[in-house]
């Protein structure tokens, strides 16, 4: 029997933010990396880790710019180097698909656990460093 594609990176009530818009967007993310690592496993082709990759990466800008926006919506002070963070991962991931797509590298392992690891340590510091902040902000 296959394992489910949540079981290898699943959410935690402790990634939670508190603002569920971010929370909802956050489980997406883990989502799209739990679909890449179940098609790495599978042994699926070229093409279709190749739209799982650029889903990820579509999907990652999307709700980096919302993040951002609203960060700076409610004067968010740490938002400069937050964005930095941000363009970090995404030229990574940038990096990662032109070398997938190149055939320099492979769906690995190693590769599978930078992107858990990332999300993990960003959302646990990073996003967690915003979140009383927007809860704040929220109930004002």
């Amino acid at each position: 029997m296959q394992a489910q594609a949540t079981t290898w990176f699943p959410w935690k009530d402790a990634y939670s933010v508190r603002v569920p818009e971010i929370d909802a967007q956050h489980k997406r993310l883990v989502e799209l990396i739990n679909r890449l690592q179940d098609a790495m496993l599978q042994g699926q082709g070229k093409a279709v880790i190749e739209s799982v990759l650029n889903d990820l990466d579509e999907y990652t800008r999307t709700h980096f710019a919302f993040e951002e926006q609203l960060l700076a919506k409610h004067g968010y002070s740490r938002l400069i180097g937050h964005e930095a963070q941000h363009r970090g991962f995404i030229g990574k991931l940038t990096q990662l698909r032109e070398e997938y797509r190149s055939g320099s590298i492979t769906m690995s392992v190693q590769v599978m656990e930078f992107m858990k690891d990332w999300l993990t340590q960003h959302i646990m510091q990073e996003d967690q460093a915003y979140s009383a902040h927007l809860v704040k902000a929220f109930s004002n």
